[in-house]
């Protein structure tokens, strides 16, 4: 069958869309699509290169695409699949595809360590299309406003094709200002995924990508972005009980701009629950009150709670919620409290189930390790955390309720520890195998 030109040829060609950009519209337009619709399946709608230069070319079948392949470009494209792959003459409006830009990719794992880090040319002349750069901004922010509803289960892939798209990018030829932009972008989607890698339990694959994202990072001087990364590289190094190396790699990231508002997630998140962890209280406790007076000191700060996984600086929420955390590794059960009772109502509003099971859990275990443990109170919290955070937890999650029950030692023979046992026992978490350099979700 010869090629012929359609409109999509042409829509796509006019979007200067590549495969990989063409995959970020498709796979959002087949989540929303079964999202409106209730049909699930609709969500994985597969599409392969071989299809999609099939389609370029125009060469379809006499039946067309297949029904749920038809069915998610017309709601991409807001025209039937007759008039979208007819001849030009007609086209409707082909000013923008009905689907929102930003990417859904639930498929994909997280590829090798050692493959990961690229080395971009810098060029002064640009072909660079502006409108993949905020196709790429655009869906970082994305990625950051799901992660703590959808997860690094259904997000990892989508972010792997980011940092894809990114990748192909920086081969091209860039202006300075759009050098300075991309290789911010790259930091970030490099980071995302670090950050995923970590939260999922692969902390060799998220090593990987934090020195790819500190590398993007260095390469135009971007602080920021480079804090961040030591912030993220100080989390997978405390998750797998190197507190020394942890607190280190936060110390880095502070004396590259300790005014700075990225320091406040450095200090407190970083220093202070490393510290905590090595038995160091008023180590921990300096660290938390140089990050309480980081954030009073900042006129512009986010509301609620953030998110985790957020490139903004941390709000004044998040930063308590993290103080919650290293008071209760020094033993200070009333600080655990009093902090916790500051925030609780932003917790209980806030949309991430994540936010409100750690809280719970470290709420909970606070209350066995008062004076007069309360156990009814503490296992009711943690039972309820465990309901609140799916069936598929982040590995902070699991760490920390398998330490609650850690402290129910002189209760086992209590009904109430037995049942929350077995609701942890239930949940689906699976801890990563480090040695091996490819491992997938």
């Amino acid at each position: 069958m010869s090629a012929r030109t359609t409109n999509f040829h042409t829509i796509i060609r006019e979007r200067r869309w590549k495969f990989e950009a063409f995959c970020i519209h498709w796979k959002r337009a087949c989540e929303e699509l079964a999202e409106r619709d209730k049909e699930p399946r609709l969500a994985t709608v597969p599409i392969s290169r071989r299809t999609f230069d099939r389609w370029m070319n125009g060469e379809l079948s006499e039946s067309g695409p297949r029904p749920d392949a038809a069915r998610v470009l017309e709601y991409l494209f807001g025209m039937t699949t007759a008039v979208l792959f007819g001849p030009p003459s007609d086209r409707v409006d082909l000013q923008q595809p009905t689907a929102a830009s930003a990417p859904v990719l639930t498929d994909g794992g997280w590829g090798n360590p050692g493959e990961i880090l690229l080395q971009a040319q810098e060029l002064t002349t640009s072909n660079t299309d502006p409108a993949l750069l905020s196709l790429a901004a655009e869906s970082i922010e994305s990625i950051v406003q799901r992660y703590e509803d959808q997860g690094p289960q259904r997000l990892a892939g989508e972010a792997r094709l980011l940092r894809k798209m990114v990748r192909t990018l920086l081969l091209g030829r860039q202006s300075a200002g759009q050098r300075q932009q991309l290789f911010g972008l790259a930091a970030r989607s490099s980071g995302l995924l670090a950050y995923m890698a970590v939260n999922a339990g692969h902390a060799d694959v998220a090593e990987a990508y934090c020195v790819e994202a500190e590398a993007f990072a260095d390469q135009v001087g971007d602080v920021g972005a480079k804090m961040w990364v030591l912030g993220t590289r100080a989390l997978n190094l405390y998750y797998v009980g190197d507190y020394a190396a942890s607190d280190a790699a936060a110390a880095q990231g502070i004396a590259l701009s300790p005014q700075s508002p990225q320091a406040i997630r450095l200090w407190v998140n970083g220093r202070a629950r490393a510290l905590a962890r090595q038995d160091d209280p008023r180590g921990a406790v300096r660290a938390i009150g140089r990050a309480l007076d980081l954030s009073d000191q900042q006129q512009h700060l986010p509301g609620g709670v953030t998110s985790c996984i957020s490139f903004e600086a941390y709000s004044p929420a998040r930063t308590l919620a993290n103080a919650v955390t290293a008071h209760l590794s020094t033993g200070d059960v009333a600080k655990v409290l009093e902090y916790a009772g500051q925030i609780e109502d932003l917790v209980e509003q806030s949309p991430s189930q994540w936010t409100r099971t750690l809280v719970s859990l470290d709420v909970a275990t606070a209350l066995l390790r008062q004076g007069r443990p309360d156990l009814e109170q503490a296992l009711s919290l943690g039972t309820q955390a465990l309901h609140t955070s799916g069936r598929a937890p982040i590995q902070s999650v699991w760490q920390r309720a398998t330490e609650l029950l850690k402290h129910t030692g002189n209760w086992q023979s209590e009904p109430v520890v037995r049942d929350y046992a077995s609701g942890l026992a239930a949940l689906n978490y699976q801890p990563a195998v480090h040695t091996e350099p490819d491992a997938r979700l």
